[in-house]
């Protein structure tokens, strides 16, 4: 009874460390895309093409809208500011409707992909 309590014991904590280190996995990635606000470019599609949506983009992030970023194969990534940034809106947004690339810790947790903004800038490809 002692062996066969040890072993479910032994397997829960295997299925544990086994699934906490795949859901918090991060890594160092650049991703190369265009800049959006989340819940214009999820509820309607807008991207910031044109000086009225980036106005109605705006607006949103002033009430509270997150920003992101879309890559070429149409993952949406959720930006988040590393530790030191204070001004991260000020930071991403003269990026809207630029092809930009942001570099960053990826983490990828039930379908959701969050990137840190360590670096940003204009992309080239």
């Amino acid at each position: 009874m002692l062996n066969k309590i040890v072993r479910i014991g032994i397997f829960i904590i295997l299925a544990t460390l086994i699934s906490f280190g795949s859901s918090y996995a991060q890594k160092k990635v650049t991703v190369h895309g265009e800049i959006v606000e989340v819940t214009s470019f999820i509820k309607e599609g807008l991207k910031p093409t044109s000086p009225s949506k980036k106005e109605v983009i705006m607006d949103n992030l002033k009430k509270g809208g997150m920003l992101g970023i879309v890559d070429k194969s149409n993952k949406l990534y959720l930006l988040v500011p590393n530790q030191t940034d204070t001004s991260f809106v000020k930071t991403v947004s003269p990026y809207l409707g630029i092809r930009s690339f942001v570099k960053g810790a990826s983490y990828i947790r039930s379908g959701v992909r969050i990137l840190t903004v360590d670096d940003i800038g204009k992309s080239l490809k």
